[in-house]
């Protein structure tokens, strides 16, 4: 008799099932879902291999008589196999009683399974309101997942369907087929992406946000106040944001905007604190004003009025704008208006603001003609202005054209006077006691320049401010263009040697060195009449000084300096003092006695027009 292993053999210990089941009928109970977790049933899963084996085939020698004897007598035929117990078959497991598949339902080792008519396990499926899991046993309560879809079982094993189930403290809902509905919103509840149901929770879903009451509800179609800022809901639910609605400006995050900006589709609003946005009115924020048009638009780059707004939309005030649309440089003064028919610095502001370039001002209010260069600056000493040459004053008053002829005629005046203030710029002359030659010497040459304008003197300068001027032919060129009567260059001395102990007043005036030959000026360097005038001037200026100051008289001298000897105009130099000597040096520092100093070269020159 051939041996057969039986499938059936296997016990259902191998199944390894645990899962109870009962029939009785699910209590059921009508209510409402909140947010928590879950997981799979703990039912344990039966893997394949732990199901009963398929029976075995025939043994090879049954398998060698069949071939070799296929016309045995019946009665030497195998016995038919009994099957009993769980038998994989044809791709599919049965279970066998009496060697009769077992059909409808069957409790196995505690754990309830479906049989079909056919006898086949069902698996992986809800049949008749119960889930049968992988394994095929039946969830008695508890969540499970089949296809992706979550369904629970109460403690009778029946699915909830079609109702909200309240499961650890929180609500979810099922729909007809016990499928669990998430992300969503169903019956005017909001559902999270785990199923529970949100309450006074914030909700994102398909990039849109909703907001759900305690009671689960979500807000729709009105306004509400959420940690202490105001948002709206429209008829879906959905929180507005990004927008103007109904007059408010709702920010990116959805809260309405008080008291912010708010930039919205490349523009930017500001919400007053009511949240309506700031409309077609001006509105100071921070230290800044800026104007918002009748959709509350800030303005940016352009004029509102005489005031313009930059581009960051804030006036502007006290700085310059350059306007591309009107080519144009112009200035806005404190409080935000442009200048207009006025100077600011050395820049002249015409009507409507625009800055003078390139042409002449006629100024009433200082009743004097004015010209300005291409880069709006006032011009200075003498300009060839459309072929002709002019002179200014160093304040840009224009004095008039330069005459034809050069060097000066004896005895005829025109009480112009040119003062060149020594160094300047890159050239500080001698330093000493932390004092600059420079800094003194345009000191001296402010208050000397406002004392002769007060007594009705022309006054030309070779620099009115801290830049270099060459010395040696340049501030000479600048007095040679001019109807100027006298040149006054002036310095302060230094021996090189503080201990010296040096002081006092020296007055130059030109004398010839034929180891220094004139560069531009061979003919009235050494002409008798600018000598005897310059010796003359030197003389008046010099005593008066000493008058003046009480200083020590330390020379009335003559030197070829280059400003001396390039001059075609009668020209002194004057050293006020030494600065290397430190008792001089605060004295000629004091204001009182740069007064005195400017005093007595006023009187000097007054003595010497007196004396022609």
């Amino acid at each position: 008799m051939k041996k057969t292993l039986l499938a059936s053999a296997i016990t259902l210990s191998v199944f390894g099932l645990t899962s109870n089941l009962s029939y009785a009928e699910e209590n059921q109970a009508q209510s409402t879902p909140v947010e928590t977790t879950h997981s799979e049933t703990s039912t344990d899963k039966v893997e394949k291999n732990s199901l009963p084996a398929k029976e075995t085939e025939p043994s090879t020698e049954a398998n060698a008589n069949q071939t070799t004897n296929p016309a045995k007598k019946e009665e030497d035929k195998a016995p038919e196999v009994q099957k009993d117990g769980w038998v994989f078959e044809e791709n599919i497991w049965r279970f066998y009683e009496n060697n009769a598949p077992v059909l409808n339902w069957k409790k196995i080792h505690g754990k309830w399974y479906y049989f079909n008519k056919d006898g086949i396990m069902l698996n992986d499926t809800i049949f008749d309101g119960y889930i049968l899991t992988s394994s095929g046993a039946m969830v008695d309560s508890g969540w499970s997942k089949l296809q992706d879809k979550w369904y629970y079982a109460n403690a009778y094993g029946k699915i909830s369907q079609q109702k909200w189930e309240k499961i650890g403290g929180v609500w979810y809902y099922f729909d007809k087929d016990g499928v669990m509905l998430s992300n969503t919103i169903f019956d005017g509840y909001l559902i999270t992406n785990s199923g529970a149901m949100a309450e006074s929770a914030w909700v994102k879903q398909d990039g849109q946000w909703y907001y759900a009451l305690a009671s689960g509800k979500v807000i729709k179609n009105k306004w509400e106040k959420i940690g202490g800022s105001w948002y709206y809901f429209d008829k879906d639910g959905i929180m507005l944001s990004k927008t103007i609605f109904n007059g408010y400006l709702l920010s990116n995050s959805g809260a309405m905007a008080e008291r912010s900006w708010v930039y919205l589709e490349g523009k930017w609003y500001f919400a007053q604190t009511s949240g309506r946005p700031t409309q077609e009115k001006w509105e100071k924020v921070g230290s800044s004003w800026y104007y918002f048009n009748k959709e509350g638009i800030m303005a940016n780059n352009q004029w509102i009025g005489s005031y313009y707004l930059k581009a960051s939309g804030a006036m502007a005030e006290k700085e310059w704008i350059f306007d591309k649309n009107y080519n144009s440089w112009f200035y806005l003064k404190s409080g935000g208006a442009y200048a207009a028919r006025e100077w600011i610095g050395s820049y002249y502001l015409k009507s409507g603001g625009y800055m003078a370039k390139s042409e002449w001002i006629d100024d009433s209010y200082y009743n004097a003609r004015y010209y300005v260069d291409e880069n709006g600056v006032y011009v200075t000493g003498t300009r060839k202005i459309d072929g002709t040459a002019h002179q200014f004053q160093s304040n840009g008053k224009w004095i008039g054209e330069v005459p034809i002829s050069r060097g000066f005629e004896k005895g005829k005046y025109t009480k112009t006077v040119f003062l060149d203030p020594g160094h300047g710029g890159k050239d500080p002359g001698a330093v000493y006691y932390n004092t600059q030659e420079k800094d003194l010497t345009m000191q001296i040459y402010q208050k000397l320049r406002k004392e002769l304008q007060g007594l009705g003197y022309t006054v030309l300068s070779s620099r009115d401010s801290d830049v270099y001027v060459d010395f040696v032919t340049e501030r000479s060129k600048m007095v040679n263009k001019t109807d100027s009567d006298m040149f006054i260059s002036i310095h302060f001395n230094a021996s090189g040697n503080p201990a010296s102990g040096r002081s006092g007043i020296q007055t130059y005036s030109y004398e010839e060195d034929s180891g220094y030959r004139a560069k531009i000026n061979p003919y009235w360097h050494n002409h008798p009449d600018r000598i005897s005038e310059s010796n003359r001037l030197a003389a008046d200026i010099h005593s008066s000084l000493l008058a003046e100051t009480g200083a020590k008289d330390a020379g009335l001298l003559q030197s070829s300096f280059a400003v001396l000897r390039e001059t075609d105009k009668p020209a002194v130099l004057l050293e006020l003092g030494y600065i290397d000597n430190f008792n001089e040096n605060q004295q000629v520092r004091s204001d009182a006695y740069q007064n005195r100093l400017v005093a007595g070269i006023v009187k000097g020159i007054q003595k010497y027009y007196a004396g022609q």
